[in-house]
């Protein structure tokens, strides 16, 4: 049998510590990509679940079938705060790694898939007709306590780097995130008020229906706004 001269070993060795480096390089390529995929995914749902709760508590507001539509409003509500916050916890640990904001973006998505699945559950309620006048303004007031406590959340989901982006750009989209947080948290708030004015029986389908709507707006632009930068970072 052949002996390996010291030139072949040299370069059996360079071959071997070649190959034994390319696994661990597509490992971390396929994490660095795998968050910004998820939240993708989740933000376009929950701007799509938004956009229905904006249409339905409009024509709501035209008084067509507000039996129906007024539950269906809150259902999909439900469903686009679940959908983002699912996508969200699913890549915590990943997202908060070396962030001193871990405990505010954990507090955030337990909030939204709290008050999502709160808000579901009373919806489908209302919607088999019990209780619809009162189980739908404590909807209201769930969700708008889930977006006060999430609001920190959008602004940390829009301030993620994106490797090789422009400066300007990186800016741009951390002030729009910022922009967006604050006013979730302002709709929040003002939801919360609407609630409790419905359920002490002020025009309560007016009231329901319009922080239905404030807040199904509020979530397609924070929903846009972390959806734009996800899709900026897988770009890159």
């Amino acid at each position: 049998m052949a002996t390996m001269g010291p030139e072949d070993r040299e370069r059996f060795a360079r071959n071997e510590d070649a190959g034994t480096k390319t696994i661990p390089s597509a490992r971390l390529s396929s994490e660095r990509v795998g968050s910004p995929r998820v939240l993708l995914g989740g933000s376009l749902a929950e701007v799509a679940c938004g956009a229905a709760t904006v249409v339905l508590a409009i024509l709501a507001l035209t008084g067509t079938m507000q039996g129906y539509l007024v539950p269906i409003a809150t259902i999909a509500l439900g469903i686009a705060l679940l959908a983002h916050g699912s996508a969200v916890a699913a890549r915590l640990r990943d997202l908060a790694v070396g962030w001193d904001t871990r405990a505010e973006l954990g507090g955030g998505t337990g909030a939204e898939l709290i008050g999502g699945a709160a808000g579901v559950v009373l919806g489908i309620l209302a919607l088999v007709g019990i209780a619809a006048p009162v189980l739908l303004p404590v909807a209201v007031i769930i969700f708008g306590g889930a977006l006060l406590l999430g609001g920190g959340a959008t602004a940390d989901l829009g301030a993620l780097d994106a490797p090789g982006a422009h400066e300007r750009l990186g800016d741009v989209s951390r002030q729009a995130s910022v922009a967006a947080s604050g006013l979730q948290t302002l709709v929040g708030a003002g939801a919360v008020v609407l609630g409790i004015l419905a359920l002490v029986g002020i025009d309560p389908v007016v009231l329901t229906l319009v922080g239905l709507l404030a807040l199904g707006s509020a979530v397609v632009l924070s929903g846009t706004t972390v959806s734009g930068r996800m899709a900026a970072i897988l770009r890159r």
